[in-house]
């Protein structure tokens, strides 16, 4: 790790346990809780806020956690402990984002077929 320039260093902090556990812990909220709010495009000065209910928000919940736990992996596992096998780790993330967001597709498919 002291091999690392002062960017990467920071890089992987922000990155791999900032963010990293920002995304993790709000998914891991939303699958408890089973409600999420997600942000997108809308009026220009925030933006329009969508908040799922149930079953549907603890779906979604598997992006954040594939999000949190792929970040982690990636920027501080693989940089941290370069000869690990930190690989596992790294494909359940990305499983887990997948598969969140599939099923982030599916949910908002639902309405073209009722």
């Amino acid at each position: 790790m002291e091999t690392l320039p002062r960017y990467e260093k920071i890089q992987m902090l922000f990155f791999g346990i900032v963010l990293a556990s920002l995304s993790f812990g709000y998914g891991l909220y939303a699958l408890v809780v089973g409600r999420c709010t997600l942000i997108g495009n809308g009026n220009p000065p925030i933006g329009t806020f969508v908040t799922f209910y149930g079953v549907e928000a603890r779906l979604l919940s598997f992006v954040f956690l594939g999000a949190g736990l792929w970040l982690f992996s990636s920027s501080f596992l693989d940089k941290y402990r370069p000869r690990g096998n930190n690989k596992t780790l790294s494909w359940f993330g990305a499983v887990t984002l997948m598969f969140g967001l599939c099923s982030f597709v599916f949910i908002l498919s639902q309405p073209l077929f009722q």
